[in-house]
This record gives structure tokens, sequence and C-alpha cells, in this order.
């Protein structure tokens, strides 16, 4: 129960020791939310956008990165967090997608452990999420 409470004041006090006037963009206000951006700007195939999601996004990585097939709907749901020690989180979630306008909605479990940076949270690494059984 403690870390519980105490994490999230963690996280507070973090963002309080932070310049008060520097406000965090949107996209990096929350581990949700960069998660989030990666995937759109992946989907939208601005990949040295995407990198700027990591914590050491390094721009030369951008022509060996992965590309997505087209994609009609992409959406990351059931976020699950589990905070560290030192302005951490590990996040699980799913990505839910689909190819064409008939196709039945597809998913895949994954994860990220994210680091809460001067200009917000940005992707550590991905975390190798195993896929659950039914």
């Amino acid at each position: 129960m403690k870390k519980l409470v105490l994490a999230p004041l963690a996280v507070f006090v973090l963002f309080a020791l932070h310049d008060s006037h520097e406000l965090l963009p949107d996209s990096f206000a929350s581990p949700q939310a960069t998660v989030g951006s990666y995937w759109q700007r992946m989907i939208e195939r601005r990949h040295d956008e995407a990198l700027e999601c990591f914590v050491d996004g390094d721009r030369a990585g951008s022509p060996e990165m992965f590309v997505l097939p087209n994609l009609v709907e992409l959406h990351c749901r059931n976020f699950k967090l589990v905070w560290q020690p030192g302005g951490m989180v590990d996040v699980n979630y799913q990505v839910e997608y689909r190819i064409t306008l008939g196709d039945s909605l597809s998913r895949f479990p994954t994860g990220d452990r994210l680091n809460l940076t001067g200009s917000g949270w940005r992707i550590a690494r991905p975390l190798i999420v195993a896929a659950r059984q039914p």
C-alpha cells in the first residue's frame, strides 16, 4: 500500500522540482501519452519524430526502423503501469489495429519501460511481454 502512495508522490516531487515555467509537451506528459505518440508517429511514417519518444532518440537510426503496413485504425488500450524506483515506470498495454475496414480488430500485448526526463516521459526500452493464453 505504501508503494501505491509513494510512487505518485515521487512523480509529483520530480515535476515540482522541474522548472515550473516550462510546460511539458502533451505528447510526453504521461507514460500513456508517450506510448500513444510513438505509435501514431509510426503509422504515419514519421520515423524521425517517433525517435523523439525515446530517451536516446538517434535520428540516424530512422532508415532502419520497422515499417508498419498501412493501417486504417490503431489504438493502445488497457494500460497497466508498474512504478519503478528512480522516475521509471513499466507500461504494459495492448495494441489494437485494423488493416482494412472489412478486417476484424486484431491485437497484441506489448510493453515499454519509460523514464521521466526533463522534457517528459521517454521510452528507455521495449519490454518483452509474453502473449496471454486464452
